[in-house]
């Protein structure tokens, strides 16, 4: 219980803000080196990411920015390379690939400055725009105000729930899988049903029927998800 003289705890955001308050000089050297090595990183990381997109634009897609972004599934190296993503030949995420491949096209297709003019890591923010001419308005509005990739997250949430699209997760196969797998492996362990059926019977009757009711439920769409899954 907290004291009634006791201060109040800071919010997560203001003990962020003072956290370098609270280091010596040596922490703060290291913080400074940290954060310098960080860029560098950054910087490595993003430059290969566009180098790689335009790669792929010129040798996978013939430098054609509308065969990339609209008719990629009809190119049989790009389904090849989606193919071998995240295994061993080709340790990149499916991910990876679309972000190089995407800011390539629309980097060949955007010739306003300010899009130009964003780092990779914003310009990967802005994707979800779809729209070029959304995105072109939002690197011009990203670049005046010249908000932290934080902020441009944010912003491209509120336009995206401006237009009614909220957030869309994109599905591929390796990503169904995963969820699926992932709530299997949850719920599908011996120790975690038997402490399931142990809580259920401290419930009452309303309980009862309320977690039978959702299991019946989740049952019908299993059977109905597996009957429409192809072969």
């Amino acid at each position: 219980m907290t004291k009634p003289n006791a201060p109040a705890r800071p919010a997560p955001t203001e003990l962020a803000r003072r956290a370098p308050d609270a280091l010596d000089v040596a922490q703060r050297r290291v913080l400074a080196e940290a954060l310098r090595r960080g860029e560098e990183t950054r910087d490595v990381m993003e430059d290969a990411l566009v180098s790689y997109g335009r790669w792929l634009l010129v040798h996978v897609f013939d430098d054609d920015a509308a065969a990339a972004l609209e008719g990629r599934r009809d190119n049989p190296l790009w389904r090849e390379l989606l193919a071998r993503a995240g295994g061993p030949t080709l340790r990149l995420s499916e991910r990876i690939l679309y972000v190089a491949l995407h800011i390539a096209a629309h980097d060949k297709r955007i010739t306003d400055e300010a899009w130009r003019n964003l780092e990779p890591g914003r310009k990967e923010l802005l994707l979800p725009l779809g729209d070029e001419a959304a995105m072109r308005k939002a690197a011009q509005h990203v670049t005046a105000m010249k908000l932290s990739q934080r902020a441009t997250r944010a912003y491209v949430a509120g336009q995206r729930e401006a237009l009614g699209k909220g957030r869309e997760v994109r599905l591929t196969p390796a990503r169904v899988t995963a969820t699926v797998r992932g709530f299997r492996e949850r719920v599908a362990k011996a120790a975690w049903q038997r402490r399931a059926v142990a809580v259920m019977k401290d419930g009452d009757d309303d309980d009862r029927a309320a977690v039978r009711g959702e299991l019946a439920a989740l049952r019908d769409w299993a059977d109905g998800l597996l009957a429409k899954m192809p072969k």
